[in-house]
């Protein structure tokens, strides 16, 4: 082995050698770090971009929020149908994303609602061939139809049937579409609303076009904000709308009703009475009788009855009546002037001024409660108190004339009444501002007070 001649130099080349060595050992030691430091700060910058059939929904941190959300997403859905299933395809990418940015689980799961469609075998109402109702089962179905029917049925014991054709189905349909019992009772309950539009044309008005669509003049003012409904033009286009029932709950059944039956009267003149007088000769009896009726009823309100049959139970018992044929025509007068006398009896107080102050008829004087006779045939315009003059009769004769009968004890008349010459009409009492029973009587021709005596 040679030597290498100067040792010195031999000792400082080993001394190089082991330099070597550390410097790259600590170089590794350093690049390890360097690469660890930079792919945690790599992998802290970076998330799960969620998209649905392409369309981005958000950045979340783990693939695993995502699943763990649709799990509760089909399991909150799953209470009302069966497990429903995402309409839609769910796709990640990994990407950059700044701290902060990534959603939270409760936001992931509000977009994802919105943005998945998720449909369930359901079982479908359908009313006259569209679908109206959406339930998990047929068995909540059924429920629905037969909590309609109770709701709207008067007799629960009695058949029901739907007006509707009805028809159940199943088919595969978004969950969110899903109804419980409650809630599709709740829609029928609410109707849906019907909307239509109409062209005003020539001649109309608010009033014919509400009448002719069935509907109130309010309705159609409701539904046209803004609108005049005293303007309405040629061409103008008129919104209307009513609500409407979903569904119509038929029930027909028979009902028995016990009804009074009125008695028969028999009518005798007697000239010993005063026209207008009754009096009863034997008092009648109302019957009774039972009629069974064909009742039909929609939603709850009753649209028909029809009588089926009737069967009397107690029969009625006629009466008898006296009625007056006399007439009243007081002792003055020769019988040719166009008024008769309402009563017999002296004039107290005649036409004209009195005391200062004018006095417009006669006042006759006649016991309390003596029948007072309509002057002349005519209707009444009125029967009741009319301050001082008490209880007070008007009949209209026509050709502006009318007489009146005030301070009467009774009135035998009602408005609008047709009464003939001499017909009681009520009894002489003392009524409103008088001094003591007697009748004033007052003729009035076109709204001015005359001289009865002139007309009697």
């Amino acid at each position: 082995m040679r030597k290498i001649p100067f040792p010195w130099l031999q000792k400082g080349t080993r001394s190089v050698k082991c330099w070597h060595r550390e410097m790259k050992e600590q170089l590794l030691v350093i690049l390890a770090a360097v690469i660890v430091t930079f792919t945690v700060i790599y992998l802290s910058g970076t998330g799960w971009a969620v998209a649905v059939d392409g369309k981005m929904v958000g950045v979340v941190k783990s693939r695993a929020v995502v699943a763990a959300t649709l799990g509760e997403i089909l399991q909150a859905n799953a209470t009302l149908g069966q497990p429903g299933r995402p309409g839609g395809k769910v796709t990640y990418r990994r990407v950059r994303v700044a701290q902060g940015d990534c959603l939270t689980q409760a936001q992931l799961k509000e977009r994802l609602e919105e943005a998945l469609d998720l449909y369930t075998r359901a079982t479908v109402v359908q009313v006259d061939g569209r679908d109206r109702f959406f339930f998990k089962d047929r068995q909540t179905a059924s429920a629905f139809l037969q909590a309609v029917v109770k709701t709207y049925a008067p007799r629960p014991e009695e058949k029901a049937a739907f007006a509707e054709k009805i028809t159940i189905t199943t088919r595969r349909v978004p969950v969110s579409r899903l109804m419980s019992v409650a809630e599709a009772v709740a829609v029928v309950r609410r109707g849906i609303e019907e909307r239509w539009r109409y062209t005003v044309k020539e001649g109309d008005t608010l009033w014919d076009i509400a009448r002719a669509q069935g509907l109130a003049v309010e309705d159609v003012i409701a539904a046209n904000p803004g609108m005049n409904p005293d303007r309405l033009s040629i061409g103008q286009v008129i919104r209307l709308r009513r609500e409407k029932p979903v569904l119509t709950v038929v029930q027909e059944y028979e009902a028995a009703k016990v009804e009074p039956i009125p008695f028969p009267r028999e009518i005798r003149y007697d000239r010993s009475l005063h026209r207008g007088q009754v009096k009863i000769v034997k008092y009648g009896k109302p019957g009774k009788k039972e009629i069974t009726y064909r009742i039909k009823v929609e939603n709850g309100v009753e649209v028909s009855r029809t009588v089926i049959r009737t069967t009397e139970l107690v029969a009625p018992v006629k009466q008898i009546e006296l009625r007056g044929s006399r007439y009243l025509l007081a002792s003055r007068g020769d019988g040719r002037a166009s008024l008769g006398w309402p009563l017999s009896g002296p004039i107290l107080s005649g036409f004209g001024m009195r005391w200062g102050r004018m006095h417009t008829g006669l006042d006759i004087g006649s016991g309390y409660g003596t029948p007072v006779g309509a002057a002349s045939s005519g209707t009444v315009i009125r029967a009741g108190w009319y301050g001082g003059y008490g209880r007070t009769v008007d009949i209209d004769h026509g050709n502006g004339v009318v007489t009146r009968y005030a301070h009467l004890a009774s009135i035998s008349v009602g408005i609008g009444e047709v009464v003939g010459r001499g017909e009681v009409v009520g009894t002489v009492g003392s009524s409103g501002h008088a001094y003591g029973p007697h009748l004033h009587f007052e003729v009035i021709v076109n709204g001015e007070p005359r001289n009865p005596l002139n007309y009697l």
